[in-house]
């Protein structure tokens, strides 16, 4: 604190601490480097600009990004540098924090942008190809990435659910057509996969409940009580069908002697 007071009232010299360094200006023009220490100046005609020189991390600001395939993905980022040329990071740039921000952010979004809900989830892959493309901001602003990660990929709410659905349709199928390769009904199978009872409103015989009865003994043996279940309501639905359609019959039975 003493140095830093000494150093605003007096103007003739410049603190530079561990972990920094400074470029020295003589006249407007850049000249030297130098480390840590305490550097004498010459009032007006010379002054020092000081930057950190060490390990460096960055949080950018989180983005909305929208992938190829119009899926919405939320990303934050971080990225860890260091200043090896602070020849260049002062001169050949204003603000090296802010540009450097901007330039991740932008292969952040074009590297993402490009991605689907497969190859999304590689993150090295993405990782790799936002390294590359921020190569030549190294060599231009004399800086060194030493790290770069997600520090948050996920997918936005509405995303989310589609996914979920997709997901959850892809293992129905999935799970329809193993039944169907069982020898299962499709009534049936679409039964057991949407937890729904579905009446095939067939024409029923004594011939057609036999039938039902081996049926339902030979799938009750392959695959258990859930598609056993499944027939019997099955049945169920057929007998009360039929029950009601001689129940009809005898209306109009009675209709006609009436009259």
């Amino acid at each position: 604190m003493f140095l830093e007071f000494l150093e605003t009232v007096t103007g003739v010299f410049v603190v530079v601490y561990d972990g920094q360094h400074a470029l020295k200006f003589t006249l407007g023009r850049a000249q030297n480097v130098v480390g840590p220490g305490v550097h004498f100046k010459l009032p007006i005609i010379q002054r020092f600009a000081v930057e950190e020189t060490k390990h460096t991390t960055l949080d950018l600001e989180p983005q909305v990004i929208q992938l190829s395939d119009d899926l919405v993905y939320e990303v934050d980022a971080k990225v860890m540098y260091q200043i090896v040329n602070l020849r260049k990071a002062i001169v050949e740039i204003d603000d090296l924090v802010t540009g450097l921000q901007n330039r991740v952010v932008m292969a952040v979004q074009r590297v993402v942008q490009a991605q689907n809900r497969e190859s999304i989830r590689d993150t090295d892959a993405m990782i790799t190809t936002i390294r590359g493309e921020l190569r030549p901001v190294e060599e231009q602003w004399g800086v060194r990435i030493l790290q770069f990660g997600f520090s948050n990929l996920s997918p936005s709410p509405s995303t989310l659910e589609i996914t979920q659905l997709d997901l959850l349709a892809r293992e129905r199928l999935a799970l329809y057509d193993e039944l169907r390769r069982k020898s299962l009904s499709q009534e049936a199978a679409v039964a057991l996969v949407t937890g729904a009872v579905v009446a095939t409103h067939a024409k029923v015989t004594d011939d057609g409940i036999v039938g039902a009865r081996r049926e339902r003994r030979e799938l009750a043996e392959r695959f258990g009580e859930h598609v056993e279940d499944a027939v019997r309501e099955q049945k169920e639905a057929q007998k009360k069908e039929k029950t009601e359609r001689l129940g009809n019959e005898g209306d109009d039975d009675e209709d006609t002697d009436g009259e």
